[in-house]
């Protein structure tokens, strides 16, 4: 299946792109599904039907759906929940609060990413379209999975054989039960699953990203931060849609100022991101809303001479490791684009790297090679951080 995601800043229109790219999939053919994983939904607004959690027929070929994240939540940590909410309200005897204090900060949105491995493995679409959360929230998640391996490899792990040692004590502190292993269990499935999802969202060749902009310099700002920390996260974006620009003839009068301003954003736009496939968007003269609406935008993007929306336009790679013969030492150079040395921080712990990009961390396991060896030094020029290993 293949998977397009879609992001941005909010209210640069990424939901409306998103459907009109999911319509235009079905028009060409494809068995498409659109999904919304942000929890101010307005998918449902956009096709004019009213949407749940399971998919609702909207047109030929197209399916569409609003993940209800607390349901996911449910689904994906059920057991484990029910567990800590026995503690909680064994201590507190405050149900709804306990209730209140399991809503931990991203697990439901994090739940609702499982959605797409189940999609992916049920083989019912050719094509699933994600309109996702604004920039930083999106970021977030697609993050979490590889944070969690910490948990499965080193955390879980201690806690599991300190309950068995002691877990007998929770029982005679409280009249919970200690943890049976289905607590664990399902963690640990849950864990695999999100491990499974992000090999998916990491292959190239079925997962694309692609930024939503607006030619105004603010957007294009973050749309650049973001695409810098996709790279970081080894993401592909392939494409980069570029909506509501003024027409010319919009431009006189109390506008006339604005056309300078917007024509240095699109060049900046052109220049940033020169190495990815380009959409451009004129403002509409309605709302995009409705399926002849949405057609009418799928026409415009993708039209005569345009791109089949599924074509992957960029297989990149952000992070490639080579060998220098002449010394034997390992060079890792990682695409970080628009980022400044100052912005940038390599440590090695372990066989884990440590990248830190301004105010976040990424840690990540490294390869064989470069694991056994010392990081001996790094370097960023031209968009590019060159890590040596010897």
């Amino acid at each position: 299946m293949r998977i397009l995601m879609y992001t941005g800043k909010g209210g640069v229109g990424k939901t409306g792109i998103a459907a009109a790219t999911a319509v235009r999939c079905a028009e060409l053919g494809y068995r498409t599904i659109v999904m919304s994983t942000d929890q101010a939904h307005s998918l449902g607004d956009v096709f004019e039907v009213p949407l749940g959690s399971e998919p609702v027929r909207v047109a030929d070929r197209l399916d569409a759906l609003e993940v209800d994240p607390a349901a996911e939540s449910d689904r994906a940590w059920g057991a484990l929940k029910e567990y800590l909410r026995q503690i909680m309200e064994e201590k507190s005897g405050a149900g709804l609060a306990a209730e209140e204090a399991l809503v931990f900060p991203g697990l439901e949105e994090l739940s609702s990413l499982l959605r797409i491995l189940d999609l992916d493995e049920k083989n019912s679409y050719d094509v699933l379209v994600v309109d996702c959360s604004p920039t930083g929230e999106t970021l977030s998640l697609l993050r979490y999975p590889e944070q969690l391996r910490v948990l499965t490899d080193k955390v879980l792990p201690l806690v599991r054989s300190v309950t068995s040692a002691f877990g007998g004590l929770i029982s005679r502190a409280t009249t919970v039960p200690k943890p049976r292993d289905k607590v664990f269990a399902e963690l640990d499935a849950v864990v695999k699953r999100l491990h499974a999802l992000q090999k998916i969202l990491c292959n190239r060749k079925r997962t694309s990203l692609r930024i939503v902009t607006t030619p105004e310099s603010i957007v294009v700002s973050e749309a650049e931060r973001c695409y810098a920390w996709l790279c970081a996260y080894d993401f592909g974006v392939d494409a980069v849609y570029v909506n509501r620009i003024y027409p010319q003839e919009a431009m006189e009068g109390y506008f006339a100022g604005w056309a300078a301003a917007q024509e240095k954003s699109l060049q900046r736009i052109r220049e940033s991101f020169s190495d990815k496939q380009l959409f451009y968007l004129p403002l509409q003269e309605k709302e995009l809303r409705g399926l002849t609406v949405l057609s009418s935008v799928a026409q415009q993007l993708y039209g005569p001479g345009r791109e089949d929306p599924t074509t992957v336009f960029s297989t990149e790679e952000s992070y490639v490791t080579e060998r220098n013969t002449e010394d034997g030492t390992w060079i890792m150079k990682v695409h970080l684009p628009h980022m400044k040395a100052a912005d940038l921080s390599v440590t090695k712990d372990g066989s884990d790297l440590i990248l830190g990009v301004r105010n976040e961390q990424r840690r990540f396991r490294l390869t064989e090679q470069c694991s056994r060896r010392e990081l001996k030094a790094w370097s960023y020029e031209n968009d590019m951080l060159q890590i040596l290993f010897e």
